[in-house]
């Protein structure tokens, strides 16, 4: 009788655990401000004699199959002011999507660009597409965005909308790996 009581605890506990990974939440758990902070890779450049900064990759995947993955990057110029943007690479099936647009808060950017557009192998769910982007930003919106973090809207000619959210520990930790503090 323990043994069937203990297999269905067992099996219980498992498909809990099953379903809370299947949520998609727009909170994302895992990202503490050390975590970014230690993973943000700076590298210098040879072209400016600055450095360029590189956050660690928020990867997940949307209502529309989109596979997100997108990060911050910023450089700093041997002289001059740091530059920032948020980098997306988005990746999903079917047909050419043609991103063009991005809103934060309903306020369009003016500093949207794409950056590349690539299409991959055939199967049976349709070709591979994928487009990456560029979309600039200031350290005053980011530090302005520390305390609750930010969602970016992406907009396609096919009407799709996907929403990158960059949570605030990830835009902490990458702040503090940039100036230098810990």
């Amino acid at each position: 009788m323990h043994r069937i009581i203990y297999r269905v605890v067992l099996l219980l506990v498992i498909g809990t655990g099953l379903a809370a990974c299947s949520n998609n939440d727009k909170k994302i758990s895992g990202w503490e401000i050390n975590d970014v902070y230690h993973s943000t890779i700076i590298t210098p450049n040879s072209v400016t004699g600055g450095k360029i900064y590189q956050g660690p990759p928020i990867n997940t995947m949307d209502e529309a199959n989109t596979y997100e993955m997108f990060s911050l990057r910023a450089e700093q110029p041997k002289q001059g002011a740091k530059t920032y943007e948020l980098v997306a690479q988005l990746t999903y099936f079917s047909q050419w999507r043609y991103y063009d647009s991005a809103s934060q808060e309903g306020i369009p950017a003016t500093t949207f660009k794409v950056v590349g557009r690539e299409a991959g192998a055939c199967g049976e769910r349709g070709c591979i597409f994928r487009e990456v982007l560029s979309i600039q930003l200031t350290e005053a919106f980011l530090k302005d965005k520390m305390k609750k973090g930010f969602i970016m809207t992406v907009s396609s000619k096919t009407g799709i909308k996907t929403e990158l959210y960059v949570p605030p520990q990830y835009i902490q930790g990458f702040m503090q790996a940039v100036n230098g503090l810990n």
